[in-house]
């Protein structure tokens, strides 16, 4: 089944043959003509399974066809916003559409300035979007689709407020969308006041990919950062993201790795964008192999051939696990994952990390414990022995 199949336009066809995109994948297959047909929808769908494409190829169709004006399309961090803006100019890059993004840590004169030239399609945060609805330069009434991608992210770093504050000032008639790798209870209840009347699409089981191999490590904290080393000069070809839970920790390990001669860049929330954008283009364009980083910082991240996620802390939760790994094995191809499982040190252990002589002590220690056991002199239990108390018994004093 090929994308001529679901009806697009010629304009659309020609810049999918252009990103070789031959074949729609069973997320594109099921979610295009749902948008195409004016249908509400919940999706949940893995990393990397060809979501924005599929939402992406349905709204250009909907504008080519003027059966909508302007899209929204909220995602939860910068990186992701401008992924889905890229992929959206691909694919409508014969439309001549005016595709924005806009989020912090970039001037917002700027943005704008860009926005005064006309605007169909909206990629933003949900902080900054705000910011410029207060300054007059954007109008939320004016968009008759809405698209919450990675919802369960967004809400999961405390966005709900400000969603909200978004999704109340929307047109009463519109279309929406909520993507999320996940459906949990707080993502049913947003949508349920605010995508009416939904068709859900579930694809595939809460898993990773069958495309990605997950690998196990039992190892203890001392025995962490000799096992990366190991691991990442095994895979020197290879891009690796390695996964903290804290931007301290995250900053840590990329300064050992440069001291151990292994270039690694670190992403996390503390960087300006100037630099964060300098990190990715160097990861990217294989100028570094390595890139250590944050949950926060690596959501939305879509690096081509990506082939080794390494879980240096464990997630908190499942669902944070199906994102890391999901930035792998995307659209068919093959990735690996390798998860550091902590195992407790045993005493000795733990001694000889504290003490480099432990093990030179201990043994001298059993040597002179079981010297001095064979050189004890045997004492006789002579109190027990009849014979002998008769024998030795004092004389009674007679008076």
């Amino acid at each position: 089944m090929g994308f001529r199949t679901l009806g697009l336009s010629e304009k659309t066809l020609m810049a999918l043959s252009k990103l070789k995109y031959s074949k729609p994948t069973e997320v594109q297959q099921k979610v295009i003509p749902e948008i195409i047909a004016s249908h509400n929808l919940i999706v949940r769908s893995q990393t990397g399974t060809g979501k924005t494409a599929a939402f992406g190829i349905g709204i250009i169709e909907r504008l080519a066809h003027r059966t909508s004006k302007k899209a929204l399309i909220l995602t939860p961090t910068r990186e992701l916003a401008v992924q889905v803006c890229k992929e959206l100019q691909s694919i409508g890059q014969n439309h001549q559409f005016k595709i924005h993004v806009v989020y912090g840590g970039q001037s917002i004169e700027n943005q704008i300035d860009n926005l005064r030239h006309g605007l169909d399609i909206l990629i933003a945060t949900p902080g900054r979007l705000l910011d410029l609805c207060r300054r007059g330069s954007v109008k939320i009434n004016e968009f008759d689709i809405i698209v919450l991608d990675e919802a369960d992210q967004m809400l999961d770093m405390g966005f709900l407020d400000e969603v909200t504050a978004i999704l109340d000032q929307l047109p009463q008639h519109r279309l929406g969308l909520l993507l999320s790798a996940t459906l949990d209870d707080s993502i049913m209840r947003i949508s349920s006041k605010y995508v009416k009347h939904p068709k859900t699409i579930e694809i595939g089981d809460i898993r990773p990919a069958e495309t990605i191999k997950e690998e196990h490590v039992e190892i203890t904290d001392m025995e962490k950062f000799p096992k990366l080393v190991e691991i990442l000069n095994a895979h020197k070809n290879i891009k690796t993201l390695i996964f903290r839970e804290t931007k301290m920790g995250t900053t840590r390990l990329q300064e050992r790795l440069w001291h151990r001669g292994i270039k690694a860049g670190e992403l996390q929330g503390d960087m300006s964008q100037a630099k964060r954008n300098k990190t990715l283009m160097d990861f990217k364009e294989g100028r570094i192999n390595v890139l250590v980083a944050t949950n926060v910082a690596a959501r939305g991240l879509h690096v081509d051939n990506l082939g080794l996620i390494i879980n240096y802390d464990k997630a908190q939760s499942e669902e944070v696990h199906l994102h890391r790994v999901g930035r792998t094995g995307r659209m068919g191809q093959e990735g690996k994952a390798i998860n550091f499982i902590q195992r407790k040190q045993t005493l000795d252990e733990r001694m000889s990390d504290d003490h480099p002589d432990f093990a030179w002590m201990k043994q001298g220690t059993e040597t002179y414990s079981k010297k001095s056991h064979d050189q004890q002199p045997r004492r006789e239990h002579r109190s027990h022995d009849r014979n002998y108390q008769q024998d030795h018994r004092k004389p009674r004093k007679r008076f």
